[in-house]
């Protein structure tokens, strides 16, 4: 406490620090710290430590699985540290491995939370229609011909509101399993087929498993009426396969005025 018993001078002088990442996910076992495993959080945070001198622990907007790769993944962390924004940015890239980078460095407010504050996340899924050494790291390989207008008709009809407990892992929706899907769309990209959704939130596995029942639907294996079904039914043993997660990227958080 202060000589007149007020909160703490080192409380009051805590700056809050944003961080974009981005990282290859092929090496990690996550993002969130686990025991004896080399994790994203365990990497940067360990680095964060020594450079500013103390413990750190980042809040993240979201927890990828292991094998997934993130483009903008978003944290932040509270320091005492007077080290600029830039500095701090040069210095992680200086000490991290070649498989994380620090994109940008900002303070923020002391209300921002990478997690509550977000409004959106976006993400992106790769798919490759031809048998590629280069991207099999960054790309679910799709040896079977699909139809590209299905892909679409079943991506469009995941816009909207909709209780996506039939596309997630069992008890994974602790705040329910309803979510608002704002853009769901399939493009082409050469030999890759790429697949980007927006939403206010997304359950565990849940764009994973979307992206399996929609290359079942490409396959004709299912129609886009059995979508809606899934949809409805409430039962993941409906929906289709888990697609692989190293075909999976965070692309971008987004947080409107506090951004």
């Amino acid at each position: 406490m202060d000589a007149k018993g007020g909160v703490p001078t080192l409380i009051l002088n805590m700056r809050n620090i944003r961080l974009k990442l981005e990282y290859d996910g092929t090496d990690f076992h996550g993002f969130q710290v686990q025991p004896a495993l080399r994790t994203v959080q365990g990497t940067v945070e360990r680095v964060l430590s020594e450079l500013l001198q103390g413990q750190v622990r980042l809040i993240s907007a979201g927890r990828t699985d292991e094998g997934v790769h993130a483009r903008g993944q978003v944290v932040n962390l509270k320091t005492g540290s007077r080290m600029s924004c830039e500095t701090l940015k040069r210095a992680l890239n200086a000490k991290l491995p070649m498989d994380v980078a620090i994109l940008e460095a900002h303070e923020v407010g002391p209300e921002f939370h990478s997690r509550f504050s977000a409004i959106s996340r976006e993400y992106e899924y790769v798919l490759s229609t031809v048998r590629s050494p280069i991207v099999r790291r960054y790309a679910w390989y799709i040896k079977y011909q699909l139809n590209f207008d299905a892909l679409k008709e079943a991506a469009r009809l995941l816009i909207g509101r909709h209780d996506f407990r039939s596309f997630c892992v069992a008890k994974s929706g602790v705040d329910g399993t309803e979510c608002v899907v704002y853009s769901s769309n399939w493009k082409r990209q050469k030999e890759l087929l790429k697949y980007d959704v927006e939403a206010d939130r997304f359950l565990h596995n849940m764009v994973r498993i979307m992206v399996g029942t929609m290359v079942e639907i490409g396959r004709g294996k299912r129609s886009a009426a059995d979508l809606v079904e899934m949809l409805g039914a409430g039962d993941r043993r409906r929906a289709g396969p888990t697609a692989p997660a190293h075909g999976l990227f965070l692309t971008e958080v987004n947080y409107g005025r506090t951004d």
